[in-house]
């Protein structure tokens, strides 16, 4: 063969480049083959920040039925939020992945723009609304609102909370049993099926039913002891006393159960629970608080609480300074008579202002004056309004292995269908419920800090790295002419 003949060499050289190109793209594929089936990823930054902790992995290994997350939170809801969910959720999804099945599954849906989806959402979960995050294993499910996994101070995003959150709601749902909350019944209490705004408790109801809660009613007056399936009891606003052998069943569950017992009491009515209280150290006193300070009552009469304990169910309250919408309200304090029991904590949770005042003789006054401060019958302000009573077990020991809770609150229609919209009041029913419950302690992952990098500049600072910052573009545009210009000549 002659290779000096013309055809032959570019023959040759088309054969050569052919093998080159198709080498190369057999490199390329085989690299990226042994990358898709080999590899791994590891967080450079000096904190971990962008990856999951190890107690999450375990929990997600330990995942036997696949979990959807649903992402309603879009690129335009304020601050960052969306970053950091969207990133996050890649994490889990990557490592839920377990040989060819996928253990989580995340979806971000735009409720907005995406009306099948939204639609489809609406059917299958109930969910219409953006800036959530659902949960969700079978017929069981949990929403994530932006407060559950953003921490805020006066407005201001502090720490992203959002992998305590997630994993808490993956332990819930993949619990053998869900946690069961009874309602008291049989004393003219609120009832959960009732949507009455005054006196309903439907919206309550639905929340919790969201945060993947069972709920019953509990009629003491049929039974002789609390189910032995009763994670929490809850009492709100009983027309009649408790009867004495109803009251024994209470103190029974509290004392040899370490239960959690929850009380949302009215002015004016007789609830039966005083030698319960007494046990616990609390007083509730048959009396109605009243408060004029001009920060502190509503055109409408109703108090606006904004006196908190510091307490982990008050925290984001205070941190964010979030007020309270309360109707008419009853004090609820610590009682000096109780006996002394080194076991027993009790905190004032919630108080009005400085200027308000509780009236022992308010019924059927005769006039406006009766209802002013008398020095003599009423209590001065500030009134404690809530309290909280916490046994601890065998203290002397060392053990801080928590027993009974009780709540008390001397106002109930702040969770009814028409207070519970309001964000604080909102806010403080769950944080009880998730206090009472520990579930605020449920995991020991630790919110991550958003840091802020700020570079303090003086004007002058800023005009003088304005120039240096242009004399790169302006040297190049320049040269640039020069050249243009010499071959133009």
């Amino acid at each position: 063969m002659n290779f000096d003949d013309f055809r032959t060499t570019n023959l040759i050289k088309w054969i050569n480049r052919s093998l080159q190109i198709l080498f190369g793209v057999l490199l390329i594929a085989g690299i990226n083959y042994l990358c898709l089936k080999y590899y791994f990823r590891e967080d450079l930054t000096q904190r971990h920040l962008y990856s999951l902790s190890p107690e999450t992995k375990a929990y997600i290994n330990k995942i036997e039925k696949p979990l959807k997350i649903i992402s309603t939170i879009t690129p335009q809801t304020p601050g960052s939020l969306h970053k950091y969910v969207s990133n996050l959720l890649k994490e889990y999804e990557y490592e839920g992945k377990a040989g060819n099945s996928q253990k989580i599954e995340v979806e971000f849906v735009d409720v907005y723009k995406e009306r099948k989806k939204a639609e489809h959402l609406a059917r299958t979960y109930g969910l219409q609304q953006s800036d959530i995050i659902l949960v969700a294993s079978d017929d069981r499910q949990i929403i994530l609102l932006p407060s559950d996994i953003m921490k805020t101070e006066e407005n201001v995003t502090m720490a992203f909370k959002g992998e305590q959150a997630l994993t808490s709601a993956i332990v819930e749902l993949t619990a053998k049993r869900k946690q069961r909350i009874y309602f008291l019944g049989g004393h003219g209490e609120m009832r959960i099926d009732d949507s009455d705004p005054l006196r309903g408790l439907s919206e309550v109801v639905q929340q919790l039913h969201f945060r993947n809660f069972d709920m019953g009613v509990l009629d003491l007056s049929v039974v002789d002891k609390i189910p032995d399936d009763a994670d929490l009891i809850i009492v709100v606003s009983p027309q009649g006393s408790i009867q004495p052998n109803e009251v024994r069943i209470l103190k029974k569950y509290l004392n040899e159960q370490a239960g959690r017992l929850m009380i949302f009491l009215d002015p004016g009515k007789n609830h039966g629970l005083e030698d319960l209280f007494y046990e616990w150290g609390i007083l509730v006193d048959d009396m109605l608080v009243f408060d004029n300070g001009d920060d502190f009552q509503e055109s409408s009469g109703d108090l606006i609480i904004r006196q908190y304990a510091d307490h982990p169910i008050t925290e984001t309250l205070i941190k964010n300074q979030i007020p309270l919408v309360f109707g008419l309200c009853r004090p609820v304090r610590m009682n000096p008579g109780s006996p002394l029991d080194e076991r027993l904590q009790t905190t004032q949770l919630l108080g009005s202002s400085a200027s308000s005042w509780a009236k022992r003789n308010y019924l059927n006054p005769k006039n406006i004056q009766e209802l002013s401060y008398n020095p003599k019958t009423d209590l001065k302000g500030p009134i404690s309004l809530a309290m909280i009573a916490e046994r601890k077990i065998s203290p002397s020991l060392g053990i801080n292995f928590s027993g009974g809770r009780l709540l008390v609150f001397g106002n109930s229609d702040f969770i009814t269908n028409q207070r519970i919209g309001a964000l604080g009041n909102y806010m403080l029913f769950l944080n009880t419920i998730n206090w009472s419950l520990d579930k605020n302690d449920l995991l020991a992952i630790q919110p991550r800090p958003i840091h802020r990098i700020q570079i303090p500049l003086s004007r002058k600072e800023v005009i003088n790295l304005g120039l240096v910052l242009l004399i790169l573009p302006c040297s190049t545009a320049i040269a640039g002419v020069i050249v243009y210009w010499i071959r133009k000549q």
